[in-house]
């Protein structure tokens, strides 16, 4: 059965009996991954008033306002699912990123670190960290955490990234190559990598390399 097939059923469902939540419940995630957010937002939002500490539909309350690009309102669901399930890790990961987007920078760190300390082979919360310093232009300590995510993850093609940009910063341009082109290397149609280079070759008036 397809998905669009599933919701089908699923309204079908629910039309009979507006009362069948696990029905709604599911449907309201499976709109939302089809992208379906305005659809998907009205069914949560209709749960959320029938099941108020449920931290599953806040976390997807939050997940749906951040696809919409309204942040202010998923800051708000995530740190409802928080409040409700202070261990939620997935919905303070996810709160992080929102706080990011609103520029509440000690704040996102906060989750950042609280997942951490939940995991602390979460690769992802080191980079976001570093990502929140990087926006900071605090370069020292985002240089320091993308070096712990790629610790953990040497595949992690963005922290490669950011460091280059950092080294490039810094005026080390030969170890900025080398992190570009790490980065080729791990994903070769990344183009901002072989951007990048094309910029320090043309800057050292190597053309020749610069234009290939």
């Amino acid at each position: 059965m397809s998905k669009l097939d599933k919701i089908e059923e699923l309204q079908g469902l629910i039309k009979e009996d507006s009362s069948n939540f696990q029905a709604r419940r599911e449907l309201a995630v499976l709109l939302m991954d089809c992208g379906f957010n305005e659809e998907a937002l009205q069914h949560l939002l209709y749960l959320s008033k029938m099941f108020s500490y449920d931290d599953g539909i806040y976390y997807n309350l939050g997940i749906v306002y951040e696809k919409m690009k309204k942040f202010q309102k998923a800051k708000e669901a995530y740190e409802k699912a928080v409040e409700i399930e202070p261990d939620a890790m997935d919905a303070v990961y996810n709160l992080g990123l929102v706080y990011t987007e609103l520029q509440e920078y000690d704040r996102a760190i906060e989750c950042f670190e609280q997942v951490i300390s939940s995991d602390v082979e979460d690769s992802n919360s080191y980079f976001n960290i570093g990502l929140v310093y990087f926006k900071k232009k605090d370069f020292l300590q985002a240089i320091d955490y993308f070096q712990k995510t790629i610790d953990i993850n040497d595949e992690d093609i963005y922290a490669h990234f950011y460091i280059g940009n950092i080294l490039k910063e810094f005026g080390d341009t030969e170890s900025a190559k080398e992190k570009f082109e790490k980065v080729i290397s791990l994903s070769p149609d990344y183009s901002w990598a072989y951007f990048n280079l094309a910029v320090i070759y043309y800057e050292e008036n190597d053309l020749d390399n610069a234009e290939q």
